[in-house]
């Protein structure tokens, strides 16, 4: 009557899920079960059930890995929690991200260190099991899909930082340069931009200026959006690390990570206007820069914004560029007001006035 229902092996473990559709689902043939007083108790649908998911002599039944689509609604679902101010209910939201990182999902691994660094209220911070979590795996093989070497690649980044601050650990310069090292031929790109910050400044290594703007001129031609890739870039110009300072460079860079976004090249620029190095000096001007820097997010531009805000509302007003034709102007408008014609006349006179001195 339904060999659909009763075909090869293949077809067997969803025998009850048909069965159930065609009898709750289907209207049409609802009626013919009816009328051939076809009932199917509880206990014969447990038997089908156990009869299609039962596996044969000899066959190992398998746990199912989860599909790509779970781990990505997963990892969704977790992210909007986390940003939800009204949710509050945050404590599944570590196990649904372990679950995605084990799986291999990168974003799912820096949401949840982000989680353990304590970004998020609600939930603690945990710093130490932060670098434990980034440790295991900066330390493991390199593996052979993308996923895992993207996400070693961000381990080894975030284990150079957590060396770099002591977070979860004990501060160690050489530690942290080796790993960001490590980042940096792994291929990320913000990892060598962060070698050369440590080669500037000889952190965990010698000074190299000149290594550390090779490095850094590279990232700029292969992704000029790369943070801080032209603030470094500027202040090495600005500080004259390895050369002399080339002040007209610097503001060049500056400027170019300004249009890229980046708040500190903004902020530093300013610097330059306010200061009046290597461009004329405008308060007015940088201070527009600060407040554009500080909507970015720059802290340390939102006080030099509020520092130089107080210092130019000190200053008395500025007099008018041409105060003595001003003052003609207003004399000649009372002599008009004081004449015995209509001001309809005193309007076209005034009209006439001011057309004379706009063309003059």
């Amino acid at each position: 009557m339904y060999p659909h229902l009763f075909s090869e092996k293949s077809e067997k473990r969803c025998f009850f899920i048909r069965t159930m559709r065609q009898l709750n689902m289907d209207k049409i043939l609802r009626p013919w079960y009816r009328n051939k007083q076809m009932r199917f108790s509880c206990a014969t649908l447990l038997l089908m059930l156990s009869s299609a998911t039962a596996a044969e002599p000899g066959e190992m039944v398998q746990r199912q890995k989860p599909q790509h689509w779970d781990i990505e609604r997963h990892y969704i679902q977790a992210k909007a929690t986390l940003e939800d101010p009204n949710n509050s209910h945050v404590q599944s939201v570590p196990m649904l991200l372990e679950n995605c990182m084990r799986a291999g999902h990168t974003d799912a691994f820096n949401l949840l260190l982000n989680v353990y660094e304590g970004k998020f209220k609600g939930l603690p911070a945990r710093p130490e099991k932060a670098f434990q979590t980034v440790k295991a795996i900066a330390d493991a093989p390199t593996p052979q899909s993308d996923n895992g070497r993207n996400m070693q690649k961000e381990a080894c980044y975030r284990l150079a930082l957590y060396l770099e601050r002591g977070l979860g650990c004990k501060k160690n310069a050489e530690q942290a340069y080796i790993s960001m090292k490590k980042a940096a031929e792994l291929g990320l790109l913000k990892a060598r931009v962060e070698q050369s910050r440590y080669l500037m400044r000889g952190f965990g290594h010698k000074k190299e200026e000149r290594r550390a703007w090779k490095f850094l001129r590279i990232v700029a031609e292969q992704d000029p959006k790369t943070p801080n890739v032209f603030y470094y870039m500027g202040t090495i110009c600005y500080e004259g690390l390895g050369h002399r300072p080339d002040m007209q460079k610097a503001r060049k860079l500056y400027s170019m990570g300004a249009r890229m976004g980046d708040a500190n090249c903004l902020n530093n620029l300013a610097a330059m206007y306010e200061r009046g190095k290597g461009v004329y000096r405008s308060e007015e001007l940088a201070l527009l820069l600060y407040r554009k820097a500080a909507t970015m997010g720059s802290k340390e531009a939102s006080a030099n914004m509020q520092r130089l805000a107080f210092k130019v509302g000190q200053k008395p007003e500025r007099k008018f560029e041409r105060p003595a034709i001003i003052r003609i102007r207003n004399a000649t408008h009372r002599v008009i007001l004081s004449l015995p014609f209509s001001d309809h006349t005193r309007s076209r006179i005034r009209a006439w006035m001011l057309g004379k001195e706009q063309a003059s």
